[in-house]
């Protein structure tokens, strides 16, 4: 037991630093995109197209938020009030407040469950509960069949159109 314990710690040990010596300068962590120069560049990369203006969503003040539509019918949001003399709405957001109304669920009736024909019947292994089982079965496998003869009728016109 402590023989297979040590054999499996070793080859996963050997498992772990193999792909270090398989790939050349040991740049493993950067061809999977982990760190490296290549992971600094692709966040400046990022900083770069982040616009100037953007300011935290968070904050522990009232905020003022001006809403109005420009002359593309373009709704506009922002701190400061549109530099046309549009009509605006004036919206103050509070951190004090859920941005999102609560979720009303109609009540509902209980409505009354139909139950199965078996308890309703009795036994199913009785004479008479044996013989709607029976009948059942065979009703089942009727349209079984039928279906298997709908199917190769599609079946055969499907043939038919692709000749």
């Amino acid at each position: 037991m402590k023989s297979t314990i040590i054999s499996m710690a070793i080859v996963l040990v050997v498992l772990m630093v193999v792909p270090f010596f398989l790939l050349k300068n040991g740049d493993l962590l950067e061809k999977f995109g982990f760190g490296g120069e290549s992971s600094g560049d692709s966040i400046k990369e990022l900083k770069a197209k982040v616009p100037k203006n953007v300011q935290t969503v968070t904050s522990k003040e009232r905020i003022e938020i001006y809403k109005w539509v420009d002359e593309h019918g373009v709704t506009q949001f922002s701190h400061t009030p549109p530099l046309e003399g549009a009509s605006f709405e004036k919206m103050e957001l509070s951190p004090n407040t859920n941005v999102i109304d609560a979720f009303k669920t109609p009540e509902k009736e209980q409505e009354e469950v139909a139950k199965p024909d078996v308890f309703s019947v009795g036994s199913p292994y009785s004479p008479d509960g044996m013989k709607k089982m029976i009948d059942d079965s065979q009703s089942v496998q009727e349209t079984l069949n039928q279906r298997q003869v709908d199917q190769e009728k599609i079946l055969q016109d499907l043939l038919k159109r692709k000749k």
